[in-house]
């Protein structure tokens, strides 16, 4: 359950100014330890959504799918991380749905983003999270997310024209483009300070070892 998924192709795309179009390609998936081990980014990196500490020392970025089994394996995880490490440890979210694989992946993540229009982003994504198991075994999870939005007091009709609208399926797909340009090779895929976290730690407290290490060279990128 802790090895991150794998897509059987990478999504490529293109974002173009006045619509947006998802352009996807094919080629095969490289295995993660040859790609994003390889790759780093720069710490607070900006984008995607900030969980935490604004000033923490300790930048963890995500790249996840909501659909995706692995994913919700380290989302308490993650979430544990952060109360342990209140100060010192922010979370940088970004959306990287593998739709060829988990069909309503990129269905979740609107109904995510569309829920931050009305300032519930954070709330949503623990929900979607929570109730995968659930949404995921949908032929369309669309009720799903919609009662979702009711139990956080969203608007109903703000938030289906936001699941609809172009603006936020513009941010999924600048997510996607930025994890593409990283070689993410499967999700989740993490970076602590820019470097990526290859392989994956299982469990909370192998995790938390390597933030104490990043803690340590808080200046440096740290594997």
């Amino acid at each position: 359950m802790s090895n991150k998924t794998k897509p059987i192709v990478i999504i490529v795309l293109a974002v173009a100014l006045a619509a947006v179009i998802a352009v996807y390609g094919s080629r095969k998936s490289v295995p993660a330890s040859e790609t994003a081990s390889k790759s780093t980014i720069e710490a607070n990196s900006g984008g995607g959504h900030v969980r935490g500490n604004a000033s923490a020392p300790v930048t963890l970025v995500e790249f996840g799918d909501y659909q995706c089994p692995s994913c919700g394996y380290y989302h308490p995880i993650v979430d544990e991380l952060l109360r342990r490490y209140p100060e010192k440890v922010k979370l940088e979210f970004h959306h990287y749905p593998l739709i060829q694989m988990h069909p309503h992946a990129l269905a979740a993540a609107m109904a995510v983003e569309a829920a931050g229009d009305q300032g519930k982003y954070w709330e949503m994504h623990d929900l979607v999270y929570t109730h995968q198991r659930e949404w995921s075994a949908m032929p369309n999870p669309e009720s799903e997310f919609l009662a979702f939005a009711a139990q956080l007091g969203l608007d109903a009709n703000k938030f289906m024209r936001s699941v609809k609208s172009t603006d936020v399926e513009k941010r999924i797909l600048e997510d996607i483009q930025r994890g593409s340009n990283l070689k993410v090779g499967g999700t989740p895929s993490f970076f602590i300070n820019g470097r990526s976290v290859d392989p994956l730690p299982d469990g909370v407290d192998k995790f938390a070892k390597i933030v104490d290490d990043a803690l340590q060279t808080p200046n440096q990128a740290t594997k």
